[in-house]
């Protein structure tokens, strides 16, 4: 019996892998960046740029639904940022009434898409300085099919290497979940950011250039616990 028993737990346990195997999802991930203008300046006059990026997230067709759960975007070291010297908005305010928000806090905005359930949601983003120039609220707005508006919050960190800071992002259930039981994955994620800050201190400069790239990443993590990661690299001169 105890020898009947121990066959039955290990195949459960067999079945149970196969069943996560088979439900882990492994969607196509990609970035896009750069910045205009392409020219650098200097460590303590780096040059005021705009900077793009986009990230994409296409699932396969065979896949069960799913949503990012956490983002993190990692910056080449030659770009500095310099949002503290910006006015800002908290996160509350954002959601409340950006209207609301100082003048000067708002850097920037783009566009994202969703799909939930087989239908697609147009998107309209809008950036804002955070707290302490630290911090990147990012205002998510949409009509149909459902009323969407919603804040996602980016945390600026510092790290080293090749990259100077990463902005680690966490997805607000909200958007996992717009309606219940129903992931929503946002398959492009389109953002264009930039703030005057002082001649010495834009919101994003560009300090230098090494062999005219700048290098970036993004590093997904999805509600089934899996993750993908992206590369991408813009030029400079």
């Amino acid at each position: 019996m105890r020898k009947l028993t121990l066959m039955a737990v290990a195949a459960a346990v067999t079945a149970l892998c196969v069943v996560s195997i088979a439900q882990a999802v492994t969607p196509t991930t990609a970035m896009k960046a750069s910045v205009s203008p392409t020219k650098k300046g200097t460590k303590t006059k780096p040059k005021n740029v705009k900077l793009n990026v986009e990230l994409i997230t296409q699932p396969k067709a065979d896949e069960p639904a799913f949503a990012a759960s956490s983002t993190v975007v990692h910056f080449d070291k030659n770009l500095k940022f310099g949002g503290k010297y910006l006015k800002s908005c908290t996160a509350a305010q954002v959601q409340s009434d950006d209207t609301k928000c100082p003048k000067g806090s708002k850097v920037g905005g783009g566009s994202a898409t969703g799909t939930a359930l087989g239908l697609t949601e147009n998107l309209t983003v809008t950036a804002y300085n955070g707290p302490g120039g630290s911090k990147l609220e990012l205002l998510v707005d949409g009509t149909a099919p459902l009323t969407i508006h919603s804040v996602i919050e980016g945390k600026l960190q510092s790290e080293g290497g090749k990259f100077g800071k990463k902005l680690v992002v966490a997805i607000p259930d909200s958007l996992q979940q717009p309606a219940p039981g129903a992931y929503a994955t946002l398959t492009d994620f389109k953002t264009s950011v930039k703030g005057t800050g002082s001649k010495k201190r834009p919101y994003v400069g560009l300090a230098g250039c090494t062999k005219h790239t700048l290098n970036f990443q993004s590093d997904y993590t999805f509600t089934d616990g899996t993750t993908s990661t992206a590369t991408t690299t813009a030029k400079c001169s």
